[in-house]
């Protein structure tokens, strides 16, 4: 069972060098750069995903409730936001993907938020037959050229 560490110093370096398949690189950006982005994204949280002291993949998230967040119109004040989940190439398949899903849900309980929400790049490859196993619908909605996708957690 994975756990979930919230972005350190020391963890920083290890999550950062983290990468996806050659082949999925236009799905994610780099762990890097959202960690960076993240100084401009209120309600942003960021965790490592870690097999004991292995790092194998990265999840960011947002409070779409922060006093502070930028919503566009549509989005949903009341979600949390998947903002990026990558699993490193060599620890794809192994459930990691899922277990982040499971725990982004756990917070959205936690924080009393009624839905989950997040948006893929819907192309061969592309995570969005994970999303929908684990029950997300899509909205109906393309937002910056992904499918936007809804879970309810309770």
């Amino acid at each position: 069972m994975p756990k979930f560490r919230t972005l350190t110093r020391k963890t920083l370096q290890p999550l950062a060098s983290l990468n996806v398949g050659s082949d999925q690189t236009t799905f994610v950006a780099p762990n890097l750069m959202t960690m960076a982005q993240s100084i401009f994204e209120p309600g942003s949280e960021m965790f490592g995903i870690w097999e004991h002291d292995t790092p194998v993949g990265f999840l960011a998230i947002v409070d779409m409730s922060h006093p502070e967040a930028e919503l566009d119109e549509g989005d949903d004040p009341d979600g949390i936001y998947i903002w990026r989940l990558m699993v490193d190439r060599a620890h794809q398949g192994q459930g990691y993907g899922l277990a982040a899903l499971e725990f982004a849900k756990g917070i959205a309980r936690e924080k009393g938020r009624s839905n989950v929400v997040t948006s893929v790049v819907d192309v061969p490859g592309g995570a969005l037959l994970l999303y929908e196993a684990f029950g997300f619908k899509k909205t109906g909605r393309i937002v910056d050229d992904e499918v936007e996708l809804i879970l309810q957690p309770h």
